[in-house]
């Protein structure tokens, strides 16, 4: 009996560290707000990870550096209540790469002005956001905000290189080369 104890926990062992290896963490440090660094359209730049906010928001007057496009028709806009203001009108953006590490975020972006807010952020922090990230988008990706250690982190699926095979146990070779012979 002790045996095949032994044998499950060694199964459930080996099963875990091959389902943990499936997955590689993008993280980043930051100190007291949640301002990492991430990329938009290839140039560096600070964000605010804000669970406060449901939308991924860049700001307008940064279009021009940053080369993203901002929609000028109100059927792209999104009314919104915040920011310091009782309505806020926000214009869909496209052309607008958001990536933390290598990772491409995906989502709708808007843009607004975000001036006063990363003024106010920069004159404590040292940091200008360019960009406030959303619930909506942080959610869709599994961001972990870690406040205890000042982490921010995802997990994603490692890409694979060309020509790589992936890793299989010798339960999924076994039950190939069966199939195969039928």
């Amino acid at each position: 009996m002790k045996s095949l104890i032994l044998i499950i926990a060694t199964i459930g062992s080996v099963i875990g560290t091959i389902q943990a290896q499936d997955y590689e963490t993008v993280e980043a440090k930051y100190r007291g707000k949640p301002i990492i660094q991430m990329t938009l359209n290839d140039k560096k730049t600070w964000v605010l990870l804000d669970t406060g906010s449901e939308y991924t928001v860049l700001d307008i007057g940064a279009k021009k550096k940053y080369e993203f496009f901002v929609s000028a028709s109100n059927a792209n806009t999104l009314n919104i209540s915040g920011l310091s203001s009782t309505n806020n009108r926000l214009y869909e953006t496209s052309r607008a790469s958001l990536k933390f590490g290598h990772v491409q975020l995906k989502g709708p972006t808007y843009a607004f002005n975000l001036s006063t807010v990363a003024t106010s952020i920069q004159r404590r922090t040292g940091k200008r956001i360019t960009a406030i990230i959303g619930t909506h988008m942080m959610r869709n990706h599994g961001f972990i905000l870690d406040m205890s250690t000042g982490t921010a982190s995802i997990k994603v699926k490692p890409k694979k290189k060309r020509g790589e095979r992936k890793f299989e146990t010798e339960e999924v070779i076994i039950a190939k080369n069966a199939n195969s012979k039928r």
